[in-house]
């Protein structure tokens, strides 16, 4: 009896760590934004991830004239939260890679079923196209 007791208590608190929050939603019923969905290829390398973080949308954009913006609607598709972290590369018109001192992977948490976005500006106008990379934490 005496073993039972800590075991039932490590479990309780393993469960707690784990619990989920779920994310309920409100806005507007006809939407008033008009976005810039753009066509996108995916290339999924990491099945388990591609079935935790669905993209759902790309949206693209300039801000400041001429710097490309994008900004890319993901969602959770399990109940428990996710951990990820991902990296936008920016493109110039001959198809090179622009450096750029923001070019770092960035921690990125969806609770349970929740929708965001990621969004990320170009630091230079010479940006034409973007990779997004998404990697599991």
């Amino acid at each position: 009896m005496k073993a039972f007791l800590p075991l039932a208590l490590l479990a309780v608190l393993l469960g707690a760590g784990c619990a989920t929050q779920n994310v309920n939603t409100v806005s507007r019923a006809q939407e008033q934004a008009s976005p810039n969905f753009i066509a996108d290829k995916r290339v999924v390398t990491d099945a388990s991830l591609a079935g935790k973080v669905r993209v759902l949308a790309v949206n693209e954009g300039k801000v400041s004239g001429d710097h490309l913006k994008i900004q890319v609607r993901i969602e959770n598709n399990r109940s428990k939260t996710v951990m990820f972290r991902y990296r936008v590369e920016w493109v110039d018109a001959n198809g090179m890679m622009l450096p750029t001192p923001t070019d770092l992977w960035k921690p990125f948490t969806l609770q349970g079923r929740e929708q965001s976005v990621i969004e990320a500006v170009a630091v230079s106008p010479k940006a034409v196209d973007f990779v997004l990379k998404i990697q599991e934490t």
